[in-house]
């Protein structure tokens, strides 16, 4: 049954991976705790699953084969002439340990997180929607419906770890250059590969304007087989990929089919006020070229439920008191995305002769570098050399 008051210290809005971290800590920390989920069950928006092992550590959750369904010990990167591709191992690339990566069942994952939730110490609502939210004098109030039933409550500090569509971001913060890309995903059974702990990943414009395919195995005979584009029809783009590849679909079959909007315009320009902080997808902490989100907005949870916890305990629910989880999150995973961001708008100036003359260049270390905003300096020294690079590519991302 649901257990739900009148006054909190902090509420968070949305169970993902952010929430659900946030929520940990603020209860770890001592604060009153409630997280709210609208949807009726944990993980409903698709997701391609992507995760590496260092992401079990930062959630503070032991990998385990009851959310782990492949682990992945590397890639195929495949340029818009598929004859040119980059094919790396992760055991070789600096920053992975020997786990590699792996595809979880992330509604599973985000279950075993709501149960260290929970033990916690923070109180839990499902189906639980925030339809109006106001501050007042040092506080927030929330006309939150449950099943139908409507209540007000209030809390000192709200965390906004709700996607997207965000109310707390749409009534609060500007979000002037925030920017989306459709993404579509089927899930497939008797998917057929030589290789099943290996990712895969299609460029080009005749493949995926201004985006990128995907397969990534969940098992054997089991794939998440998806599609990001903009300006472009999802569905067309990803039934005609799969057409193309029959070498891995002849006899597939959908079982499910999912999409959702992926932000891939970088962190917004300010994600805290006096009582209120964002997280996740609805402050844009999301890798842009890659679209992965799950470690970035568990790190952001962790930090802000960290400092939510402090602020109550001091007292101090301001802006300034708030920003230290900016700071924080700034150091690594803001600087990341920014270096992401950069990349991103460089690789969008390429067609596609020139994506695949930079598949003669680059290697595995660079890609993973350049996708994940890590050492981009270092890779942009290295196309210096090449004159076309240098001035399409290099420059900018320096």
């Amino acid at each position: 049954m649901f257990r739900i008051d009148e006054e909190y210290d902090i509420v968070v809005i949305g169970a993902g991976p952010a929430g659900l971290m946030a929520a940990k800590k603020a209860s770890e920390g001592g604060a009153k705790t409630l997280i709210i989920e609208k949807e009726k069950r944990l993980g409903e928006k698709p997701c391609a699953e992507a995760v590496s092992f260092s992401t079990f550590k930062d959630a503070e959750i032991e990998p385990s084969p009851s959310f782990i369904k492949q682990k992945i010990k590397g890639a195929y990167i495949f340029a818009p002439n598929e004859d040119k591709k980059v094919v790396f191992s992760l055991e070789n690339i600096i920053g992975y340990s020997k786990e590699g990566g792996a595809i979880i069942d992330k509604p599973t994952f985000l279950e075993e997180l709501a149960s260290k939730t929970i033990k916690a110490g923070a109180e839990f609502a499902i189906c639980a929607n925030a339809q109006d939210i106001k501050r007042s004098e040092n506080k927030i109030e929330i006309l939150l419906s449950i099943l139908g039933k409507k209540m007000n409550i209030s809390t000192k500090i709200l965390i906004g770890c709700d996607g997207v569509n965000s109310i707390v971001a749409k009534k609060f913060f500007k979000r002037e250059n925030y920017e989306t890309i459709t993404c579509l995903q089927y899930r497939i059974t008797n998917y057929e590969a030589i290789e099943y702990d290996k990712i895969y990943f299609y460029f080009g414009s005749e493949v995926a304007p201004l985006g990128y395919a995907w397969i990534f195995p969940k098992g054997e005979n089991i794939a998440n087989v998806g599609i990001g584009v903009r300006n472009a029809k999802a569905k067309d783009y990803l039934d005609k990929f799969i057409e193309n590849h029959q070498n891995f679909f002849s006899k597939s079959k959908i079982i499910e089919i999912g999409a959702a909007p992926v932000p891939i315009s970088g962190m917004i320009e300010e994600i805290v006020l006096d009582n209120i902080m964002l997280c996740g997808d609805a402050a844009g902490q999301v890798i842009p070229v890659t679209g992965g989100g799950i470690h970035s907005s568990i790190a952001a949870g962790k930090i802000a439920g960290e400092v939510a916890a402090k602020s109550i305990e001091e007292k101090n629910y301001s802006k300034d008191m708030l920003k230290q989880y900016v700071d924080k999150y700034n150091v690594y995973w803001g600087e990341r995305i920014k270096k992401s961001l950069k990349v991103l708008k460089a690789l969008e100036k390429l067609n596609d002769e020139e994506l695949n003359m930079l598949a003669d260049i680059l290697d595995g270390q660079d890609i993973i570098d350049l996708a994940n905003g890590i050492n981009t300096s270092r890779v942009a020294m290295k196309l210096m050399k090449h004159p076309l690079f240098a001035l399409k590519i290099a420059k900018m991302i320096l």
